[in-house]
């Protein structure tokens, strides 16, 4: 006589303890995704001058800034600015050397208060007062920390904090003095749109991306 099998009754899967590991992964993957940030700068291309045109026989000027790991050449026309006193003796032949050629971080590397204090000298000098364009030119060695470091210090005319009444940038002493002032603050109608109110105080304002001089 055949057997009859009996069916056997497994119940309903129980689901709760991997919904349970869900809930718990989710979390952790969460963590451990990395977010990339995208940072824009306002850039201008060079333009072409009408400086040569206007007047026959006289190049357009030119103002650049040329970032190497030695330090900074500042390039007025077709001629390097001298090295300043400070960096004098060094044996370097740029125009602002490095601050500390040790430090760990390039960045750190360079002397922002020299470079600040420079500029400023530069847009007081009659001739470039009314320049607005410098041309920022760094080797493919150069790290993108310091480019845009550079061109962030070459915008703007600065003063210390409690000064927000003045009309024009000063020079600065020490480093921490110049990261820890603000940007000067005038009042300016808008070319674009022509509203009227306070607006920054340029430097050197239209910070460009540049092929270097040939010497």
């Amino acid at each position: 006589m055949a057997k009859v099998r009996e069916e056997q009754d497994f119940g309903d899967l129980d689901l709760i303890p991997i919904m349970n590991l869900v809930l718990i992964l989710i979390p952790l993957l969460l963590l451990s995704v990395v977010f990339l940030e995208i940072t824009v700068i306002n850039v201008t291309m060079p333009q072409k001058s009408l400086g040569a045109a206007a007047n026959a026989g006289e190049p357009p000027k030119r103002l650049q800034l040329m970032v190497s790991k030695e330090g900074f050449w500042i390039i007025q026309g077709e001629r390097a600015m001298p090295t300043i006193p400070e960096c004098q003796g060094r044996g370097s032949q740029v125009t602002i050397c490095l601050r500390d050629a040790e430090a760990k971080e390039p960045i750190d590397r360079y002397d922002w208060l020299m470079l600040y204090n420079t500029l400023l000298s530069i847009k007081g000098d009659a001739m470039w007062s009314d320049h607005e364009q410098l041309e920022v030119v760094a080797g493919a060695d150069i790290s993108f920390g310091v480019i845009v470091k550079a061109m962030d210090t070459s915008r703007f005319q600065r003063v210390p904090p409690g000064n927000e009444d003045a009309s024009k940038g000063t020079s600065f002493s020490k480093p921490e003095d110049l990261y820890d002032s603000t940007v000067v603050q005038i009042e300016g109608t808008d070319e674009e749109t022509g509203a009227t109110g306070l607006r920054s105080l340029g430097l050197f304002p239209l910070v460009v991306l540049g092929l270097p001089t040939t010497q």
